[in-house]
């Protein structure tokens, strides 16, 4: 039998991590508060506890998918947002001294990489290609940029 405190974990926390994680992006700082607990604490049960550790991950998971598909989609389509300019007084305190809205227009990169995850079979920047014979064929492929002048590399087709 261990010695020590016996812990405050509670089969309940992975599943409450994993959600609140999800949710709101809680950071190992905010779970700890949430369990009234020291942030070594969590550290631990990551470390001891398998199904918090599997929560924490997969909570993380989702709410890094989800930011990154918000963004994806925000720079595919465009924003606006308002620049604003602090400057110091004489005292050393900041104000705001310039607000802008400005406009972030739609990014093609972020565009077509939407494109080509949400509908390959159109988008995709991949080829196909089918060959049907009868014959047996051996290909070598070589990348364009890899490839170098050679003089057996002529055209064969007939004029």
């Amino acid at each position: 039998m261990p010695g020590g405190r016996p812990t405050d974990y509670k089969p309940e926390y992975a599943h409450m991590a994993k959600m609140v994680i999800e949710d709101s992006g809680f950071s190992m700082y905010k779970l700890a508060k949430l369990f009234n607990v020291a942030r070594s604490t969590i550290y631990r049960w990551m470390e001891e506890e398998p199904e918090f550790s599997d929560g924490v991950k997969k909570g993380r998971t989702v709410y890094e998918g989800i930011r990154i598909h918000k963004s994806l989609v925000k720079r595919a389509v465009g924003f606006n947002y308002t620049e604003t300019t602090q400057e110091a007084d004489q005292n050393g305190n900041l104000r705001i001294t310039k607000k802008v809205r400005k406009h972030y227009p739609p990014d093609v990169a972020a565009i077509k990489h939407w494109q080509a995850n949400m509908d390959p079979d159109n988008w995709s920047d991949s080829q196909k290609l089918e060959l049907t014979t009868d014959r047996e064929l051996t290909f070598k492929i070589v990348k364009a940029e890899d490839k170098k002048p050679d003089d057996n590399d002529r055209d064969t087709r007939e004029a």
